[in-house]
């Protein structure tokens, strides 16, 4: 049920907020990627936004680890895809 509360409908386009852990720093947080598509060549998540820890700046899925909470929202988000 929490990640129902974490989409939000903005005129018909999906926002959608993942939780991420960045490697370097291990602060966890939420991040506002847009909308969320599988890449089918590499077969990884491509977010509309860029990824942004609040401390560090601009970072690459490289660069982060999904949480938990967060690898149920890529989850939710990518449903349907």
């Amino acid at each position: 049920m929490y990640f129902w509360s974490r989409i939000i409908c903005y005129n018909e386009r999906v926002k959608m907020k993942i939780n991420f852990k960045y490697k370097s720093c291990h602060r966890i947080f939420d991040n506002e990627v847009g909308q969320v598509s599988i890449n089918e060549e590499t077969m990884r998540p491509d977010f509309e936004k860029k990824i942004l820890c609040p401390s560090c700046g601009e970072k690459t899925i490289d660069d982060v680890l999904l949480t938990e909470l967060g690898q149920s929202q890529l989850t939710e988000a990518t449903w349907d895809l």
